[in-house]
């Protein structure tokens, strides 16, 4: 168990990973019995296995050990001794249902566990990454030398071995940030250098798994490529199957980091899985980005109604209350409505906009909705553009029962209000 502890991460500790623990324990031992010798963890010198085990247990030990690790320790639920299955069960510790009714699965635990420490290292990054780009808003020199100056830092640190991998992940991020506001700029020019631009747009792909995607299809559509923007959302849709985690650094949902969560995110192929690791980041669009963002997106960036509204905001909600963050899903069918609205395509309209809801309404996914209060929002617009504004009212009041301050839809409501009033 020594040898185990010092090999391991100390968050992995817990009572609920007590059989995955289990079954590091035992791969340490499956090495010593291989040597014949069990080092003292301690004492120098001390071979544990003199005058406890002679080499026919030994080897006898060595295969029933190899045995319960291939069948992932199923025999733990069958020993009679002291109830054991009932007390695995009190401490909620049971036979994960995967591959085979009833089958306990510790390979699943693992790869389950690796993805949450993935999890919890992308939450790490992306919360350092916020930081920076707040800051780099909030500097005093302009935006664009703010993100070069930047990025000769991160530069300069990829030079230590030890940090060449984060710096290279610092600078795909930083580049796609620079890349989307200059694209936002661009949009503003007589002539803007759009195929270059979109050229640009493969480098920032491989940030995360479907978000990058987004902003390119929402790019596309603000600069009226929508059959361009359709390709890349079919894509982004195709991507974002049911394996697939969203995960937001300024947001908690009780219950997201439950090892569950991610056991049932494995599928058939696990290396596959955690080569491409299934975390969708949220879409998030700075000020300067605000021309690569749809209109409805413009209101999310000035959500604080009065001053006062600002100051109730806690020191993180500093860091991103002033842009646009929105859930991956709910944003890929808001989109996909606003385009297939665009080529006049209604029936995959009204699909996207039936998915939008049903998305949201559906409490299997309040796992991966971090900003309802936006989602909302967006299908009050959409019934807005299909005229229903009494039903528009209806969801911006619904989104303010969640969040009553710092919320776009004391916007909205007011708009909509009007709307009503000069049709009476």
């Amino acid at each position: 168990m020594f040898y185990t502890i010092e090999r391991t991460h100390p968050s992995l500790w817990k009572e609920h990973n007590l059989v995955f623990l289990l079954l590091l324990c035992l791969q340490v031992l499956r090495k010593w019995l291989r040597l014949g010798c069990l080092p003292h963890y301690i004492i120098q010198g001390v071979n544990l296995f003199d005058g406890k085990l002679s080499m026919v247990q030994q080897r006898r030990l060595l295969q029933y050990v190899n045995y319960l690790i291939k069948n992932d320790l199923q025999d733990l639920f069958h020993i009679a001794i002291d109830n054991l299955e009932c007390r695995l069960q009190a401490c909620g510790i049971r036979r994960i249902e995967q591959g085979g009714e009833g089958e306990l699965r510790p390979i699943w635990l693992r790869y389950g566990i690796s993805l949450l420490l993935k999890f919890e290292d992308l939450e790490r990054f992306i919360t350092e990454l916020t930081k920076i780009t707040h800051r780099i808003q909030n500097s005093n020199t302009n935006f664009q030398k703010g993100k070069q100056k930047k990025l000769r830092a991160v530069v300069e640190d990829s030079t230590n071995v030890k940090l060449t991998s984060i710096a290279f992940d610092f600078i795909n991020h930083l580049f796609a940030l620079h890349n989307s506001s200059q694209s936002s700029t661009c949009s503003q020019l007589p002539n803007p250098a759009f195929i270059e631009i979109i050229r640009r747009f493969q480098y920032s792909l491989k940030t995360d798994f479907v978000s990058s995607r987004l902003k390119l299809a929402s790019v596309l559509y603000c600069f009226g490529h929508l059959h361009a923007a359709i390709k890349v959302l079919n894509d982004a849709e195709r991507k974002y199957h049911s394996k697939v985690k969203a995960m937001c650094v300024n947001r908690f949902i009780e219950g997201e980091t439950d090892i569950q969560v991610f056991v049932n995110m494995i599928s058939d192929n696990c290396d596959n899985l955690l080569s491409k690791l299934p975390f969708a980041f949220c879409v998030r669009f700075i000020r300067q980005e605000v021309h690569c963002a749809p209109y409805i997106l413009w209101f999310e960036m000035n959500r604080g109604m009065t001053d006062e509204e600002v100051e109730q905001r806690h020191t993180y909600e500093k860091r991103w209350m002033d842009d646009a963050e929105v859930d991956v899903r709910p944003f890929l069918h808001y989109l996909q409505f606003l385009t297939y609205g665009g080529l006049g395509e209604r029936n995959k309209q009204l699909h996207a906009f039936y998915m939008l809801k049903s998305y949201i309404l559906n409490p299997r996914n309040k796992i991966n909705i971090y900003h309802r209060e936006t989602a909302l929002n967006l299908i009050g617009h959409c019934y807005e553009m299909e005229g229903d504004y009494e039903m528009a009212l209806y969801i911006y009041k619904a989104s303010l029962r969640l969040d009553k301050t710092n919320n776009a839809a004391n916007w909205h409501l007011q708009r909509v209000q009007r709307i009503i009033s000069n049709l009476e």
